[in-house]
């Protein structure tokens, strides 16, 4: 058995409903049992590729007491990413590999006990309380003894949604999202990073993932999706575009990653380590920023890991033109708010910002370019609606790529020394 096979469980998973009973009469003290009736509803397609995500009605069958007529469970598995692999064939025709499945098995491990420490570091953090986070009822980690059936459980916030890749955010709305980025990351420089943030992973960890996500046979792959999603027009830019990528992604300088900031002479930073849209819970009508979620890559590494790959998702290409230095600005000027109100120092400069944005730049865009247009593609609606989707998303997609070739070209310039030039 493993994380990628489907079982008997919740939504094809190990989970059954009496682990999940169990947790949550432990969580709220209660004599109480699910009803009859309960019901799983799946939440989580297209929303993550390394859990399944359920919207539980237990059906309670005491209604005198204080529980939650609904909550959620997310429960770590690989089955949607397989779904995910072969509905865009990365990797192959068939998705990825039994070999290749087993390796991320591992990776899932590690991410979901993360992200429960994580949750558990916020618990006991008063100056979390200032960053929205969704409220934990419950979680079981993965252990020798517990293999296959580990899971966070949390409220249900209705009337929420995630911001499709293809879409973009109003600057204003950023602001607000990355001043809360920025506090967190200043949770680095006050509290111990070897026991009460000993849980984040080092800065070797934005490397692992892409030597894992990125060997030689996924590289082919997302370098088809590239040639097959832009129109012939752009084949001369895709062309550019996948040589900066073969560079980007050779062992060679995917080893040099965790020395970034050494280049750059400053220490590693706290990082969310996973911010795109799909880590973001909006307000339904309003589009206002809910909570952040799925904690589960918290690292230590340079700073525009977090604010780079988030604007890069949110913005148009017009936008993050025309206010990046402003949002960088912003960010920057609420991490030290928060690190010098501690009474910590603040570890690097605006210019160093500056400069890990611009390094990391062309790099980031690898985990979000190759997959923008396909996964518009597979939107739903009317034909009106799909074309308008399209043409977001390759307005995106165009910027990024068009941004990208010169931000190398200048990069290997500017830094020539960290690339050994």
């Amino acid at each position: 058995m493993s994380l990628h096979e489907e079982a008997a469980g919740i939504l094809g998973t190990h989970v059954t409903w009496e682990d999940v009973e169990d947790e949550v009469r432990q969580s709220f003290g209660t004599q109480a049992r699910f009803g009859e009736n309960k019901k799983a509803t799946n939440i989580g397609d297209m929303k993550g590729f390394m859990s399944k995500i359920a919207l539980i009605e237990p059906d309670w069958t005491c209604e005198s007491e204080n529980l939650p007529e609904k909550f959620v469970i997310k429960i770590s598995s690989q089955l949607a990413f397989v779904a995910m692999s072969k509905l865009i064939k990365f990797g192959g025709e068939n998705g990825l590999s039994e070999e290749k499945l087993r390796i991320f098995d591992k990776i899932v491990i590690d991410l979901h006990n993360r992200e429960v420490e994580a949750y558990r570091f916020f618990s006991k953090t008063p100056q979390a309380y200032a960053i929205p986070l969704i409220k934990i009822y419950g979680s079981r980690k993965f252990s020798a003894e517990n293999p296959l059936k580990a899971f966070l459980i949390s409220e249900y916030v209705e009337n929420v949604k995630n911001l499709p890749i293809y879409e973009s955010l109003d600057p204003l709305e950023v602001e607000k999202i990355i001043k809360n980025i920025a506090k967190f990351s200043s949770f680095g420089e006050i509290f111990d990073t070897k026991s009460e943030l000993n849980f984040a992973a080092g800065p070797e960890f934005l490397a692992k993932i892409l030597t894992e996500f990125g060997d030689d046979k996924l590289r082919v792959t997302s370098y088809q999706m590239l040639r097959q999603s832009f129109p012939e027009e752009y084949r001369d830019k895709v062309d550019k575009l996948i040589e900066i990528y073969r560079f980007l992604m050779s062992p060679g300088h995917i080893a040099k990653l965790h020395g970034i900031c050494d280049f750059l002479g400053f220490r590693p930073v706290l990082l969310h380590g996973d911010l795109w849209p799909g880590n973001l819970l909006f307000t339904e009508e309003t589009t206002k920023l809910r909570a952040i979620i799925d904690w589960q890559a918290v690292c230590f590494g340079a700073p525009a890991q977090d604010s780079g790959r988030f604007f890069i998702t949110v913005l148009s290409a017009e936008n993050r033109r025309k206010h990046l230095n402003h949002l960088l600005e912003v960010y920057y000027q609420e991490f030290v708010e928060n690190v010098e109100k501690a009474g910590a120092k603040v570890p690097y400069t605006f210019e160093q910002l500056r400069k890990s944005y611009q390094l990391m730049f062309p790099l980031l865009t690898t985990m979000v370019l190759p997959g923008i247009l396909r996964f518009a593609n597979l939107a739903q609606g009317t034909e009106e609606e799909k074309l308008r989707i399209h043409d977001l998303a390759l307005e995106k997609a165009v910027g990024m790529m068009e941004d990208v070739i010169q931000t190398h070209q200048n990069n290997l310039i500017e830094f020539s020394d960290f690339y050994n030039l």
